[in-house]
């Protein structure tokens, strides 16, 4: 390999490495950031005597804790340290228990079960994730959300994000939107493929695939549909 092309390769890296820290910080620290917000001025429009143990003020604050813990995992690494601590079914709860306190008619169902997928597999489900329901609770105006995450007896391991908010015009905005365009690359930098369908009034389908071999047959649907979480 001659010095322009290992110049070039050195360069693309470099670049590709960087748009991945904007991702980070874009669908991690900069959502945690955004929910805290938006809870501080749910309690601005309705405040509350017992400040303590106000919903909307101890929400912030664990939210801007969790912040404050990404941007230190950040430093060291790109990982989301809920995924180490909790797992990909527990995050990915935790997350929608945060878009319930908007959206109550939120369902999630999947059937891993405990299984743990590749790493990077579970932070690219994580952030997108993430990105797609702080999009919901900011812009939609939704009133029902379907979260499933299904892994096949092949491997393919699949997404799909459903809410029947306002919607836009996906075949045009997606090329303008950062978040938007992250959940594309997130999934093509790891060999899967991603699906963002929306139209005006009807509601938008965001629908992610990757390849992730199972050890064992995928079990029965766990949903909670019952919102008891």
């Amino acid at each position: 390999m001659n010095i322009q092309k290992l110049l070039k390769n050195v360069l693309e890296k470099e670049e590709h490495y960087r748009q991945l820290i904007a991702y980070e910080i874009h669908d991690g620290i900069a959502q945690y950031l955004s929910a805290a917000i938006m809870h501080l001025e749910a309690y601005k429009a309705n405040p509350s005597d017992n400040l303590e143990n106000d919903p909307n003020m101890t929400g912030a604050l664990r939210l801007l804790r969790e912040a404050s813990r990404e941007t230190r995992h950040l430093i060291s690494g790109l990982r989301p340290p809920a995924l180490d601590e909790l797992g990909i079914i527990d995050s990915l709860e935790m997350l929608i228990a945060d878009a319930r306190l908007e959206i109550q008619d939120i369902e999630f169902r999947h059937n891993l079960h405990g299984k743990r997928l590749p790493t990077q597999i579970e932070v690219s489900l994580f952030r997108i994730s993430q990105e797609s329901l702080t999009n919901i609770r900011k812009h939609s105006k939704a009133n029902q959300v379907r979260v499933e995450l299904i892994q096949e007896e092949a491997g393919t391991v699949s997404l799909t994000i459903y809410d029947d908010g306002c919607g836009f015009d996906s075949m045009n905005q997606i090329e303008n939107c950062f978040g938007l365009e992250g959940i594309h690359q997130r999934a093509i930098h790891n060999g899967g493929t991603a699906s963002i369908q929306s139209l005006p009034a009807n509601g938008t389908t965001v629908c992610v695939s990757f390849p992730a071999p199972s050890h064992e047959a995928p079990a029965s649907y766990s949903a909670d549909g019952d919102n008891t979480h």
